[in-house]
Formats: structure tokens, sequence, C-alpha cells
């Protein structure tokens, strides 16, 4: 019960230093309106924080891991596209010279 009598008494004080400093600070900046320079109002204008978003490195996977993947990426990924390209090659067997069916595929966006 102390306590909270203590930290009210605190605030309570600490309220009234702040209404204090404030008609002081008025007072100040009143006395000090005419001596204003031009670098004081560059300084009270500032830009704003440039916001930075930050994107899920997996924005497709709707749900989390407790481990982690073996791979940097997952891939194809949402919109992806297979490009396949296939020719025709000569191997040697056993048997002699065979033509067999080759194919190479990516993935493409």
């Amino acid at each position: 019960m102390i306590r909270i009598i203590a930290l009210f008494a605190l605030a309570l004080g600490a309220g009234a230093l702040g209404l204090a400093a404030g008609d002081a600070a008025c007072a100040q900046s009143m006395s000090g309106a005419t001596s204003r320079n031009a670098t004081g109002a560059f300084a009270q204008a500032r830009r704003p924080r440039p916001r930075i978003r930050v994107a899920p490195a997996y924005p497709y996977r709707l749900f989390s891991t407790t481990y982690p993947v073996p791979y940097k990426y997952e891939y194809p990924g949402p919109g992806a596209v297979r490009q396949c390209t296939s020719w025709l090659a000569p191997e040697n067997r056993a048997t002699g010279p065979v033509i067999v069916p080759q194919m190479r595929c990516w993935w493409d966006r």
C-alpha cells in the first residue's frame, strides 16, 4: 500500500514539474522568436524514414517448418512453366551404335 501511495505522489510531482518546464520553454521560445534563423526551419522539417518491405523467401508456402530446408529456394514456385528441348543422339553400345532420345528441361517464368 505504501508503494502505491509513493508511486502516486511521484507521478503527481513529475506532472507538476512537467507543467512548470512547459511554461519556461514557452517563455524561451517567445523571446527567441525574433532571432530565428533560416537553418532552424530546415532542422524542423524532416523527411519521413524510408520504409523497407520485407517479403518471405517462400511467399507461396503458407505453413512453417521446424527444420530448415536443404536448399535455398523452392522450385519451381507459382507461375512457372517447364520448358524442354529434345534431340536424338548416337550412343556406342556393346551391340553397336544406337540412336537414343535425349531431353533437357528447365523451369521458366
